[in-house]
């Protein structure tokens, strides 16, 4: 995303996504609309934010060098990072980075979540 740029919609956003991320980005937020329940998006912090219930649950962005998913959950990070349960990324502080040309897979994203929607409650 380049820098200073303000979209107001996820579809702006995209728009201006580098061309090399924007199809990982379009495969994760897929996903995401597919897994979790009563979703909705909007823009928050200058990056496409998911809710459910009214509550912040996941962030997606572009980076210089890679794709991010925004946790949201430091202490889900930590979890994740600690416990090897992720075959795919690398997480730094409470973000997990993925490779331009690798989304991650629906596993993944199934398990994170899952875990981020029990800590919700």
């Amino acid at each position: 995303m380049p820098r200073g740029h303000a979209a107001t919609t996820v579809e702006e956003y995209l728009a201006v996504v580098p061309v090399d991320q924007v199809g990982a980005l379009t495969a994760v937020r897929s996903i995401l609309w597919e897994i979790i329940p009563d979703v909705s998006e909007k823009i928050s912090y200058q990056i496409p934010v998911f809710s459910t219930a009214g509550r912040a649950l996941l962030g997606l962005s572009a980076a210089q060098k890679h794709c991010s998913l925004h946790l949201m959950s430091p202490p889900l990070a930590r979890e994740l990072a600690a416990g090897g349960e992720l075959s795919e990324g690398t997480i730094s502080g409470a973000t997990l980075q993925f490779p331009n040309d690798r989304p991650l897979m629906r596993a993944t994203l199934e398990l994170i979540v899952r875990r981020r929607l029990a800590a919700l409650g």
